[in-house]
């Protein structure tokens, strides 16, 4: 939230010196893509801990590789019944995100109001300007805010499943092999991780809890209580 902030008002300061217009709206709203995919890429990784640069994992010894989960998963009869309450979480927060993106483009005119409603008080046009971007961006983000509560409401706690479709692991950790890049989760793993394995379903996973929602890396695999014994020898390393 914190982050947040910081970058509403850097958006605001930016905003007022752009001045009213289309190509503050256009830089605005692509600024707005670009750092929130940024804060998603650099941000803490899926277990609450640091990113570790894949390279650094992969320079260990292979211990264990799966290039197609999906095939594994799709024997899974229970995973549509474990997926549920996720689906249905996205559904919320997707809901959010239109009536947020509407917000930005239905009621950007409402600048104009609020500049001049404020610039007989603060006697500065660039002062003016800043205190409108920043009030119609507040706006922006407690719609955010009030779309996550909602959805969290509606669903109660939410358990968010992550199937990685190929991954491998090594006596440094695990990389995550992803559409658009890599992820590494780097041993030794976070103490509060919970480590378990599924053996007729085909899976070991880790899961973590938090405040409102619960968090699971699935790894399907041909060998799950392999896998499983790797990571928990990754989650015992830590009081090692």
């Amino acid at each position: 939230m914190l982050i947040s902030q910081v970058f509403m008002i850097l958006y605001s300061i930016l905003a007022a010196l752009l001045g009213r217009g289309t190509k503050t709206f256009a830089i605005i709203f692509i600024l707005i893509i670009i750092m929130s995919l940024v804060q998603s890429r650099r941000g803490k990784g899926p277990l609450g801990k640091g990113k570790t640069d894949p390279e650094k994992i992969l320079s260990g010894r292979k211990l264990y590789e799966e290039n197609k989960t999906r095939d594994i998963q799709m024997k899974d009869e229970k995973l549509f019944e474990d997926l549920q309450e996720q689906s249905k979480f996205t559904i919320y927060m997707s809901m959010g995100s239109f009536i947020g993106i509407g917000y930005f483009i239905l009621l950007w005119p409402m600048v104009d109001r609020i500049y001049n409603t404020v610039l007989p008080s603060v006697g500065n046009d660039k002062l003016a300007h800043f205190i409108a971007f920043l009030v119609f961006f507040e706006g922006l983000f407690i719609i955010n805010q009030l779309s996550m509560l909602w959805a969290l409401k509606r669903v109660g706690r939410v358990t968010m499943v992550n199937i990685p479709q190929s991954y491998v692991i090594t006596d440094r950790g695990i990389v995550i092999k992803g559409l658009i890049g890599k992820t590494g989760l780097e041993f030794p793993l976070p103490e509060d991780i919970e480590v378990r394995y599924d053996q007729k379903r085909g899976f070991a996973e880790l899961i973590k809890h938090g405040s409102r929602s619960t968090t699971k890396i699935r790894f399907y695999a041909r060998n799950p209580k392999r896998v499983y014994e790797l990571l928990k020898k990754g989650l015992a390393s830590s009081s090692g």
